[in-house]
């Protein structure tokens, strides 16, 4: 039984494949851009885009894997197997808080290089920023344990679902548990409100420094050198990149996420069931998607570094593919 009809199936289907696509190319590049440039890779922002693309392009994966049969049949069913269950939904949370927690690395790195410029490199060192890395890692991983260990494989009918469904389901049969909804909350905190209300004040802060450079710059005495003047310049320029960046990414997060946070809360808050349809499940997954697919872009689209060493990367691709062709057109016809 069909509960995602056929045009819907087809539409999220071509919509998920558009998005995965188009994210992993991107990731895909911003890791090799970071890779190949020795110059990029001792850059701490480039640390940082390097392990957001990481987690962006593996939960692109995941999400992928996990939600293509369930288009593809158009009904609730898990027929990957029994193992996958559990360590799917895990490592997709994985893979999603640490994209949203390297947002906020990145976020305290740029507030701490425009408040302290004079102790940035000192706070937000290659070491420390390492390590930053790595203990977010470990933090995720210990914090989504209960997506592990409460997920399973349900048994054909031992759900109400199983009336209608005959098919193995992929949940947690402790949704409703005190326990589950204490840990929403905490989730809710950790991973939606406080990443929200953060990049917004950082990029509000970014808006009032821009325009007090701005200010600043209008006041240089016309005996100021052309190269400081220069100089001055440049740097507004590349804080007025920045504000574009951060603003560029808390509406894109907010977008993605905001939707099921705001079915959570009239949920936990006001007791207000909200009915969801299937449908509208998978667009909050392709939503989930578009966040991770537009990260690095997004990052990258405000650095002009970045353009340059991708612009070129694709520039040899293509050079490569086109080689690659003519010698399989030549040996071809040499046969």
């Amino acid at each position: 039984m069909r509960i995602v009809f056929i045009s819907c199936a087809a539409l999220f289907g071509t919509l998920f494949v558009v998005l995965t696509v188009v994210g992993l190319i991107g990731n895909s590049v911003v890791i090799a851009a970071i890779s190949c440039d020795k110059k990029m890779r001792h850059s701490v922002m480039n640390m940082l885009l390097f392990n957001l693309a990481i987690a962006d392009a593996l939960n692109l994966i995941i999400t992928t894997v996990e939600w293509s049969p369930t288009i593809a049949l158009g009904r609730l069913e898990w027929i990957l197997p029994a193992i996958l269950c559990p360590l799917a939904r895990y490592l997709e949370i994985i893979f999603l808080f640490v994209s949203i927690l390297t947002q906020i690395v990145v976020c305290v790195e740029r507030y701490v290089a425009i408040v302290y410029p004079m102790h940035a490199r000192r706070l937000c060192s290659r070491q420390n920023i390492f390590i930053l890395i790595v203990l977010t890692w470990l933090f995720v991983v210990l914090f989504a344990i209960p997506y592990a260990l409460l997920h399973r494989l349900t048994p054909k009918c031992m759900l109400l679902l199983c009336r209608y469904f005959k098919q193995s389901l992929c949940v947690n049969p402790y949704v409703s548990t005190s326990f589950w909804r204490r840990y929403k909350w905490l989730e809710f905190f950790c991973f939606y409100f406080i990443p929200c209300i953060f990049q917004q004040y950082v990029s509000i802060f970014a808006k009032l420094v821009k325009l007090t450079k701005k200010q600043c710059n209008l006041c240089i005495t016309v005996s100021t050198s052309e190269a400081v003047v220069h100089h001055q310049t440049e740097a507004l320029r590349i804080r007025r990149n920045v504000v574009k960046m951060l603003v560029g990414c808390v509406s894109m997060y907010f977008i993605c996420y905001s939707p099921i946070q705001t079915i959570f809360l009239s949920k936990a808050l006001f007791d207000v069931q909200v009915s969801t349809t299937y449908e509208f499940i998978l667009l909050m997954d392709a939503l989930a998607l578009m966040c991770s697919a537009c990260n690095p872009l997004l990052y990258a689209l405000f650095s002009k570094k970045f353009r340059a060493r991708i612009a070129r990367i694709l520039v040899l691709s293509c050079s490569y593919i086109c080689c690659y062709n003519r010698n399989r057109k030549a040996v071809s016809t040499s046969r």
